[in-house]
């Protein structure tokens, strides 16, 4: 009795500890656990490079510039839309300035505030919000630092790789080194696996949207189809976030006409990628039901922000398998995978023996 008590405070302690210390510790592990999943994501990468005949430091130096590339390509994309949209900038502000009075009246017939009054109060909300602009400032600064940290990260990791699998193999017995490093493999699959699916998603959805919005002649296609796009990497959230901000982009550039288009090219792709996409190109990667997805994605995303909730599925996958190959955790492994159930197996086979019978 005394030993059933005393796991169950285990447990509580643990649930309640883990938390706790993701959250207190979020300035250091965020940015450490994003490198460790980029890391991951990267080795296929290095091992390529070395294949070829480089050493391993050109190797690692040659899989961080593959990620720098990447993100400044996506960057170059962005900003030259957003010189494309410069040169049309006086008839987006004239329009927005349109929308801004017709915005305006129909606040002062549902409220009874007139424009004066509704510019004095965004006035006041103004002045509170530009209170906090130095904070706003350090954010910014902080999120730059922290982009560095992640980089100097994954090339400390992809160069001391060996160190760190010998580290964990010298934890286990000699006879568990195949399964450990099996597990491993596995590990290091479903990290990179999940971000190249998501990869693949985010140019598919890109792909879709910018047809779709092309063929409906919204301004600005490209530009609306990446925005939309880059930000499905946020899971759940992101679709709305960025769909939110291509249809506002679309009113003030085109028209009602043009959001009603953004919209419905939206809500078609979504259908491809939540039924196609997702589960055939993601979904497999990381082999997790969708209470522990959303579960996971809400979890991270209180503890460490948006960045928790990117990288909260390939985490939650890697402990998946780490649970897995654990003797004492596979039943926890079995509640996080897409495992059938044994039960739900035998009373099919009992149904189908009755109907045979019958």
């Amino acid at each position: 009795m005394k030993e059933s008590v005393s796991k169950i405070l285990i447990w509580i302690l643990l649930i309640i500890a883990i938390p706790a210390g993701l959250y207190f510790g979020k300035t250091f592990l965020a940015p450490l656990a994003i490198g460790a999943v980029l890391s991951m994501m990267l080795i296929p990468v290095m091992d390529w490079l070395m294949s070829k005949g480089l050493s391993k430091g050109w190797a690692v130096a040659g899989s961080t510039v593959t990620l720098l590339m990447f993100l400044v390509f996506l960057g170059s994309l962005i900003t030259i839309q957003v010189k494309m949209i410069s040169r049309d900038w006086p008839e987006i502000e004239k329009k927005s300035v349109q929308y801004l009075d017709q915005g305006q009246k129909f606040i002062e017939e549902k409220s009874g505030l007139d424009p004066d009054e509704q510019l004095a109060q965004a006035k006041t909300m103004l002045s509170k919000l530009g209170s906090g602009s130095p904070a706003a400032l350090g954010s910014v600064g902080g999120a730059v630092a922290n982009v560095i940290l992640i980089i100097v990260y994954v090339v400390l990791l992809l160069s001391q790789r060996a160190r760190f699998k010998e580290f964990i193999l010298l934890n286990f017995p000699k006879q568990d080194h195949i399964r450990v490093r099996k597990a491993l493999k596995e590990i290091r699959k479903t990290s990179g696996g999940y971000f190249y699916g998501m990869l693949k998603a985010m140019i598919i959805l890109a792909i879709l949207y910018g047809t779709g919005f092309m063929i409906g002649g919204v301004k600005y296609a490209f530009l609306l189809a990446l925005i939309a796009a880059v930000f499905s990497f946020i899971p759940y959230v992101g679709n709305a976030i960025g769909g939110s901000l291509a249809a506002l982009l679309a009113l003030v550039s085109g028209g009602p006409s043009s959001v009603l288009v953004v919209l419905i090219v939206m809500f078609a792709a979504q259908m491809i990628d939540n039924y196609i996409t997702q589960p055939y190109v993601v979904g497999k990667e990381v082999d997790l039901n969708p209470f522990m997805t959303i579960t996971s994605v809400v979890a991270f995303g209180v503890l460490w922000g948006i960045a928790g909730a990117i990288i909260a599925i390939p985490i939650t996958g890697i402990i998946r398998v780490t649970f897995q190959y654990l003797p004492n955790t596979k039943s926890l492994a079995f509640v996080m995978g897409n495992e059938k159930p044994v039960m739900d197996l035998e009373g099919v086979k009992e149904k189908v023996d009755e109907r045979n019978s019958a």
